[in-house]
């Protein structure tokens, strides 16, 4: 998704702390998602940290969640803007770790997502 308008796209940034309350007494709270993707009922969830920032518990909670149902595969992918250095792949089965990854390498990722699920090979 290219980003035509910037302005218009950070006026429709929605702050979830609308919803403070909604969840009873819980901690839980929405959790964006930076990139998402569907091909043939299977899910690519994308997400995108600054160098050195952490997951949060509740993202990995949720992250967890995802994949154990075997329809999901998220990349976390962590770098400056759109420079990716750093990559984390979970699938149901593993977790993938790229600690020196760039562009390439990302994007041999995300490919590499796509044939698997076109050409229906767990």
């Amino acid at each position: 998704m290219t980003i035509n308008d910037p302005d218009a796209y950070l006026k429709g940034i929605w702050d979830w702390g609308i919803l403070d309350g909604c969840f009873g007494t819980s901690r839980i709270e929405p959790t964006d998602i930076d990139g998402w993707v569907e091909h043939k009922g299977q899910f690519l969830v994308l997400e995108a940290k600054g160098p050195g920032v952490q997951i949060k518990e509740g993202q990995q909670i949720s992250i967890e969640a995802m994949r154990e149902t075997g329809l999901f595969t998220v990349i976390v992918v962590w770098g400056e803007q759109n420079q990716p250095q750093r990559l984390l792949v979970f699938t149901k089965q593993h977790e993938y770790p790229y600690d020196n990854a760039d562009l390439q390498t990302f994007r041999n990722v995300v490919r590499w997502w796509y044939d698997r699920v076109h050409n229906g090979t767990p």
